[in-house]
């Protein structure tokens, strides 16, 4: 099946103390799922028509090991199983050899428009 690798740079703003998920300046889980999240959705593109977008829906993840700021951290995504369209995949995120997170993560093809729309009907906007 497809597999992607993209690299990602930890960030400030991206430290558990500064999202509020934590009181230490390390890679924030909600950071990491971001990562993981965007490769997944980086590989993807290909399948989409210029009408759609993905959204994910799931995501299972285990944060391994704190990753201090500056580092880089790769992301590597594999998708591992596609029904109509429902998109699942494996993902894993390193810096250097060492395993830092890893996880499954489950996408939907919608169109974008429709999409957009019922969520404006849902709130009233």
């Amino acid at each position: 099946m497809k597999k992607l690798r993209k690299e990602y740079q930890v960030q400030q703003e991206q430290t558990a103390l500064a999202m509020g998920s934590g009181d230490l300046k390390v890679l924030a889980t909600p950071a990491l799922v971001a990562m993981m999240e965007n490769c997944a959705k980086s590989l993807l593109v290909s399948e989409l028509s210029v009408a759609q977008t993905s959204v994910g829906v799931k995501m299972n993840i285990n944060h391994l090991a704190p990753t201090a700021v500056g580092a880089v951290v790769a992301v590597e995504a594999e998708l591992l199983e596609v029904k109509r369209t429902s998109y699942s995949f494996s993902i894993q995120a390193f810096v250097g050899e060492q395993m830092i997170g890893n996880g499954t993560h489950q996408r939907v093809i919608v169109e974008t428009a429709a999409f957009l729309e019922k969520m404006t009907e849902k709130h009233n906007m």
